[in-house]
């Protein structure tokens, strides 16, 4: 037996202000029915071949917010995504208006950076160094 895909579904607070983050930020659309998002508050989206489903609920997460997962390693879990070009997307979030970490060369040979989202999950972005 063997799994084939990974879809990670995120609880949220406010579904309309996860799709907003979530399409202006990375690019992100709806991909599921449209009538789900106003009559479950549930959305499966996608940006390039990557998917997440987000589900509005009630139910408290308890992520600090504004913290930088290099300095802070008490992270339930970090969401690692590979982008087609690190610093262009680093570039993009921060001309959206939002405030990721800084991009930064790690010891383990990344170029990365982070953002959390607006429930405070870790969002982080990287790189192999070697490629750049």
């Amino acid at each position: 037996m063997r799994l084939n895909n990974l879809v990670p579904m995120l609880n949220v607070r406010d579904i309309s202000a996860s799709l907003e983050f979530y399409g202006i930020a990375l690019g992100f659309s709806i991909v599921s029915d449209p009538k789900a998002v106003d009559e479950w508050k549930w959305a499966t989206i996608r940006s390039g071949s990557t998917e997440i489903m987000l589900s509005e609920t009630n139910c408290e997460t308890r992520l600090e917010k504004n913290i930088d997962p290099h300095s802070n390693t008490n992270w339930p879990v970090i969401f690692y995504f590979y982008p087609d070009n690190v610093a262009e997307l680093y570039q993009h979030i921060k001309e959206s208006g939002f405030a990721p970490t800084e991009l930064v060369t790690t010891i383990y040979g990344m170029r990365e950076f982070s953002i959390q989202d607006p429930d405070g999950h870790m969002l982080s972005f990287g790189e192999d160094a070697g490629d750049l």
